[in-house]
């Protein structure tokens, strides 16, 4: 499935109602944003816009931002809406 950031918003907004937390998992083993990811690494999804999704990774402790071209690169857990 793709996913987009709208998609991405409205898992968001049903799970804050929720009070549970959205994840992103990883879908590449390759280097992005100059670091070296694995494959199914789970992220923490913490704000999303309309044009990018921040996401906190444990591995390395970091926060990212992502595009609409990087989403693709990552799997929406969780029920889909």
């Amino acid at each position: 499935m793709n996913i987009t950031i709208e998609k991405i918003r409205m898992k968001k907004y049903a799970n804050d109602a929720k009070g549970d937390n959205t994840y992103l998992i990883s879908n590449f083993n390759k280097k992005f944003q100059n670091k070296l990811w694995y494959n199914d690494e789970l992220c923490f999804v913490s704000e999303v816009s309309e044009k990018h999704v921040k996401i906190f990774r444990p591995m390395d402790g970091k926060r990212y931002v992502l595009n609409e071209d990087d989403i693709k690169k990552f799997i929406l857990v969780g029920v889909n809406i």
